[in-house]
């Protein structure tokens, strides 16, 4: 364990807002052990500049990335490569995702995930179960031949596979009987819903019985109508819904990224979706799928958006350079409010006494510049 250290005259953001000038952040690895305008001075500094620092970013929709993909490839190694991928990017905590699969590779990457959260580490919070109870017609990238209906006995074999490994779970709302539904909330699962096709009041029913989420905004669910508000509109309106957005230029336009922050305010965070991040362009081939890479952007067979190439770190750059997001929503959107979706803001998500040095340096351009893992820093 490194010895303590002081990071100061920086711009320091809290997860929630920025702090006035003239903080200091003492660090005794693996936590932070003070904020403060009066640092001990026998400890050795760290002159951030001027630089913004804000907690590590928290991505709670992770498919893959150094090459490796988690409904591909299984295994303790692979997901360790996708780990420190994204967290050379600045997420220290994720949920790895894994989409509408065979039962044995779902069983399979819990088992593995499993292994890895044993250690007690905070950079793999748990998986996240996209699938496979979801509307075909909405399939988007997913295999359909593995997608299923929702049977009572069904969601009592994966809700005790998944155990305390799954977070959330992705599902489509029109699927469901209430019954069903009560099921999975009995897993103290976070209940999302996505690739559906679900209208305004089936929507609203669903966040009503304890659904707390939406999965990629936008994306996969019928578009707003004036006589067809649909679960867009659902989602806005209710207070109990909040909803991930992923922010790479090509799966929300920058305008609709704007309007659902102004709608939803920190209700609204952002997700990677990543599935391909250090991909080449050229052809993915994933299981029993073909997808094609071009200028940073993959598609399946169908021409139909697979996943996207971005860090959390870009989504927040994006955000604020190019959707005109104000920095402070945007710094928000990927630590705070995902944190609080986890029930987590204990110990990531945010910067104060006892919570984990999990931090990212942030240049002018809001490229990341350093990333520290509690405490300690990321090569």
């Amino acid at each position: 364990m490194s010895p303590a250290f002081i990071l100061k005259n920086g711009r320091i953001f809290d997860g929630r807002s920025f702090l006035s000038p003239g903080f200091s952040i003492v660090v005794r690895p693996p936590h932070i052990l003070a904020i403060t305008p009066h640092p001990p001075s026998h400890l050795p500094s760290i002159n951030l500049q001027g630089k913004v620092i804000a907690p590590g970013f928290i991505d709670l929709q992770v498919n893959g990335g150094g090459g490796k993909y988690t409904s591909l490839e299984p295994s303790e190694k692979s997901f360790r490569q996708i780990l420190n991928s994204h967290l050379r990017e600045g997420t220290t905590s994720m949920l790895l995702t894994i989409i509408t699969s065979a039962d044995e590779t779902r069983r399979q990457a819990i088992s593995s995930m499993q292994t890895i959260m044993e250690k007690n580490q905070s950079l793999l919070a748990g998986a996240h179960l996209e699938g496979p109870f979801l509307n075909p017609s909405k399939k988007g990238a997913h295999h359909e031949p593995w997608l299923q209906l929702p049977t009572p006995d069904l969601l009592k074999q994966v809700s005790e596979e998944g155990g305390d490994t799954i977070k959330v779970i992705t599902v489509s709302p029109e699927l469901f009987t209430s019954g069903n539904l009560d099921i999975l909330l009995d897993t103290d699962w976070v209940l999302s819903a996505g690739h559906t096709t679900a209208s305004y009041e089936s929507a609203v029913s669903f966040f009503d019985h304890g659904g707390l989420m939406a999965t990629h905004l936008f994306n996969t669910m019928p578009s707003l109508k004036g006589r067809e508000p649909g679960i867009v509109t659902a989602i806005f309106e209710h207070q109990g819904a909040k909803a991930g957005i992923i922010a790479d230029g090509h799966h929300v336009h920058p305008a609709a990224i704007r309007l659902a922050q102004k709608v939803m305010g920190d209700r609204l965070f952002l997700v990677s979706d990543a599935t391909f991040l250090g991909q080449k362009d050229g052809e993915v081939h994933f299981g029993p799928a073909t997808f094609r890479m071009k200028d940073g952007i993959c598609y399946n067979q169908d021409g139909k958006l697979a996943g996207s190439s971005i860090s959390m770190s870009r989504a927040v750059q994006y955000c604020i350079t190019k959707a005109g997001i104000s920095e402070t929503d945007a710094l928000r959107m990927a630590t705070y409010t995902p944190a609080s979706i986890l029930k987590a803001t204990d110990h990531i998500g945010n910067l104060r006494k006892g919570v984990l040095a999990n931090m990212v340096v942030l240049g002018e351009t809001w490229e990341i510049e350093k990333v520290y893992y509690e405490g300690e820093p990321v090569e």
